[in-house]
Parts: structure tokens; sequence; C-alpha cells
């Protein structure tokens, strides 16, 4: 057997999309053109639809991975990290270049990956051990410790279609990591449930690795990855912008990469102000660790930063700063105005930093922007547009599968209850 347990070599994927979506950051809202259109188009010698283009989703990555190592795939949304984890599980193919797998494979791409919503939560882990080639006689001993581990016992009768995601996240990843895959997997995933359980799949991974297992894991939270990953590697547009590597060195590449992006927007955002008065001089985003992210989770803590300057020999008085989230159409969803809670500042300092910190972000999932300004007595000292450009991810909440279309931009709190009877009378 080689030394290897994985190997990517110049692995590519193409899809076609249509032109009028744009570039850059758009590109994450492509239209993909089915596989299967395209290869028919091939063999009965027709061209490709001329309103598509080429889309490389992933071009030319390469690495290997070895028994017993975990290696963190990290990277902006559309870098291509979940089309490599598609390629090597093989829910899709490669357009060129080639993957060697040694072993079984487990994978928890999304929620319910590989598992029938109609049937059990018991009929569901035979299935995915028959999958990836265990007897029915391992996925008998394995049986008892997959359900303990998952908390689901209760209802592992019911159809899955039936579970929260949250639930069907705890057995699928107790499936995928106790019927011992040689390559686990895991896509992001672990976002959904409980800060408990969270912990305690991680520390499954960990225990996966020590004992000869190799996982490739995919995560926004660079404080996962550097406790969890002892190297990573870094996708940038669908290539490699840094080779596998420590995780230190990784994870620092990468943050220094959201900075300097972020600078960039700054420039480009900037509309008027009052020379030589203030201006933003930074924008960042910051999660309950203190990392910076460039995606934002609904119901999680988040920081949002923004940085000024001013060449002014005296203190500015009676400052406002405005940050406003809104929708790509440039509706506001909501404006946060440090006047509210800190009434109109002084800035007495060349240099300073205004931190608006959010306990839950209250936000479902979604495509934004956020522009920022600075104002005194209602003048706009400086404004930045789209000084964000971004996502919303769920985090899993409200995730069923029976509700994959929602609508709205509001996360509520909800408490509701069915009254029957005479309870309802009453």
């Amino acid at each position: 057997m080689a030394d290897y347990i994985v190997r990517a070599e110049s692995l590519s994927k193409r899809y076609r999309i249509h032109p009028t979506v744009g570039q850059g950051w758009h590109r994450n809202q492509h239209v993909l053109v089915d596989d299967i259109m395209q290869i028919g188009n091939k063999l009965r010698g027709r061209a490709s639809p001329g309103d598509k283009v080429a889309f490389w989703a992933l071009k030319d990555v390469s690495f290997e991975a070895r028994q017993g190592e975990v290696i963190g795939i990290i990277g902006r949304n559309g870098a291509g990290k979940s089309t490599l984890l598609k390629l090597l599980s093989r829910v899709t193919e490669p357009t060129s270049g080639r993957a060697t797998i040694y072993g079984r494979v487990g994978t928890l791409l999304e929620v319910g990956t590989g598992f029938h919503s109609e049937l059990t939560g018991r009929e569901n882990i035979f299935i995915s051990g028959a999958i990836i080639g265990m007897s029915r006689a391992e996925i008998k001993r394995k049986f008892d410790e997959i359900v303990a581990f998952s908390e689901v016992g209760e209802f592992l009768d019911t159809p899955v279609k039936r579970f929260s995601s949250g639930m069907e996240v705890r057995l699928a990843f107790s499936v995928a990591a106790h019927l011992n895959p040689q390559l686990l997997l895991v896509d992001e995933v672990l976002a959904v449930g409980d800060a408990a359980f969270q912990q305690k799949s991680l520390n499954k991974i960990k225990e996966v690795a020590h004992n000869g297992g190799t996982i490739l894991f995919v995560s926004h939270n660079m404080t996962t990855v550097a406790s969890s990953c002892s190297q990573a590697l870094v996708l940038e547009h669908g290539k490699v912008a840094y080779p596998l590597a420590s995780t230190t060195q990784a994870i620092d590449y990468y943050l220094a990469s959201i900075e300097r992006e972020q600078r960039v927007r700054l420039e480009e955002g900037r509309q008027g102000g009052s020379a030589g008065t203030v201006r933003i001089a930074g924008f960042g985003m910051r999660d309950a660790h203190g990392v910076l992210v460039d995606t934002l989770t609904s119901g999680m803590p988040v920081s949002f930063q923004v940085e000024y300057a001013t060449d002014r020999p005296a203190s500015l008085e009676e400052v406002n700063l405005s940050i406003k989230i809104k929708t790509l159409r440039g509706d506001v969803i909501a404006s946060l105005d440090s006047q509210a809670a800190l009434g109109l500042l002084t800035l007495a300092e060349p240099q300073g930093r205004l931190t608006c910190h959010i306990p839950r972000l209250p936000l479902a999932a979604g495509n934004i922007s956020i522009s920022l300004s600075i104002e005194q007595n209602g003048q706009i000292l400086d404004m930045i547009q789209d000084a964000y450009i971004g996502e919303i991810d769920s985090g899993g909440y409200y995730e069923k599968k029976s509700q994959r279309e929602r609508s709205g931009w509001l996360l509520i709190d909800q408490d509701w209850r069915l009254s029957t009877g005479q309870e309802g009378a009453g």
C-alpha cells in the first residue's frame, strides 16, 4: 500500500455558467448546468450552449494526505473547498486530473448527506455502513456505540425526514466517524447543533486520526481548524493559494489575505467626505474568539470593528458611526449606530477603533452587503459603500428537509404550543 491515503493530482472541475451572473464574488451565485447535459451534447457532437461560459470551480489542485493526518481546507466562500470534497467523495466527477484514495471513505458534506429521508435512523445506519463496504456483522458491532454517541436513541425508529437538523447531523456524524473510515471528509456541518456536541465531535475527529484515520476538514472557524488540524491548505478562486503547510502558517496567510482584500474594498467603496477631517481606515468582522472571519453566521456572536484616522490637531466632536446591513439590491435590513448606545462621540485621538458587538446575529441566511459612514451634525465625513459583500451562513438554524426554501431576513426565536380539548378551551 502507498504511504498516503489520498493523492490529488491536478484535480479540476469546470462548470458552465450564465455570463450575466458576473465575476468575482457574484460567481458564488452561478447557475450550474448539469454534467449529464454536457456529456450528452458531446456524444451528439453538439456544442455547448452559446449563452454559457466556462467556470473553473477547481483548477489544478494537487496535494497528498497520509495516514493519521487531520488536514484543514480553508478559504473564502466560492474558493472550491466543497467542490474538492465532492470530487474526493465521488459525488461528482472531475473535468480533468485524478484523485487516488486507499480505503473506505466516510463523508459528512451537508445535512442529510447519504441519508434516505423516508427511512428511519436505524435503517440509515445500516445503509450508510453498507455503502462504504462494511458487512452487516461489522455494523451491528458498532451499532450501540453509534446510537449512544448521536444521542438520538429515543427517535431511532422515526423517519429521518422528521428529525431536526441538529438530530440529523448528530446521527450522520456518528455514523461517518464510527464505521472505521480510512478517510473522513467533513464540510462545515459541525456548526449545527449545541456547543457540547460540537466539542464531542471534534474530540472524536482526533480519536479517528489517532487510530490511523485521515480527515479532511473544511471550516470557516479558524479557532477550530487551529486546534484540530496539524496541517492546512488554502484555496482561492479554485486554485491552491498556499500549499499544504503547518496550520499556523496557512491560517496566517488566509487572515492576511482577508485584510488585504478588505483594504482594497475600502478604497474602492469610498465616497466623498471632507478631506483632512476623518476617514475610515479599516473594517473587520470577528467571531466569539476574536478571530477575523469573512462569513457571518446566523445566531452566532459577531463583532464589527471599524478603525478611523484623522489629521485634525483638535478633537472631533458630536460624531456618529453608522453600519448599514443591506440586501444586494440596496434595501436596508438593519442600521447600527454608535449614537444609540454611546451618544454622540468625541474623537480625541488621531487614531482609534470602534467596536459593535452583537451577541447573537438575528438575521437568517442570505447574501448581504455592509456599508459604513462617519457623520458629524448630519454631515457625512466619510462613507464606504460595500465595505463587505458576502454571505450569512445558516449555521443550521431552522434547516429542515421539508422547508428548504425560506423567505424573510429575521431570525426570530419561537415558542409554539398546541393545545387540544379542554386545555385548548381554557
